[in-house]
């Protein structure tokens, strides 16, 4: 009866090690993940956070403005990595992306609101 009750517990405690281990590993490979809201109006974007770090990045878009807007983020070089849709008056949209260690670019690629101030700079750090 003892030895099976040890057996019993020892079995309980290898399958709960086994558990915290496959936890941990899975927990190393997720990358992280981190919300940033981005406020929208006529003509200028405010982000919340300037910088994140690598990994995922959720953009929160807020468009409290009269107009259309989106959010388009690219790198330094200019290259598109995602896109919002239009986000209308009053909506929310958000864009979820894998970003690596940079600085990257935040823009509203409608009409001519770039030019007219909708960009501002974000860094992805290590």
């Amino acid at each position: 009866m003892v030895a099976r009750r040890t057996g019993s517990l020892l079995l309980a405690l290898l399958l709960l090690l086994a558990v915290l281990t496959a936890s941990a590993a899975d927990a190393r490979r997720r990358p992280p993940t981190t919300s940033v809201g981005v406020a929208a109006r006529e003509f200028r974007f405010s982000a919340y956070r300037t910088s994140a770090p690598g990994g995922i990045v959720r953009f929160n878009v807020a468009n409290f403005g009269e107009d259309g807007h989106d959010l388009v983020v690219e790198t330094a070089g200019g290259r598109r990595v995602g896109r919002t849709g239009e986000v209308r008056s009053g909506r929310r949209a958000t864009l979820a992306l894998r970003l690596r260690p940079g600085t990257y670019r935040l823009v509203c690629d409608l009409a001519d609101h770039a030019a007219r101030g909708m960009r501002t700079s974000f860094r992805v750090t290590r």
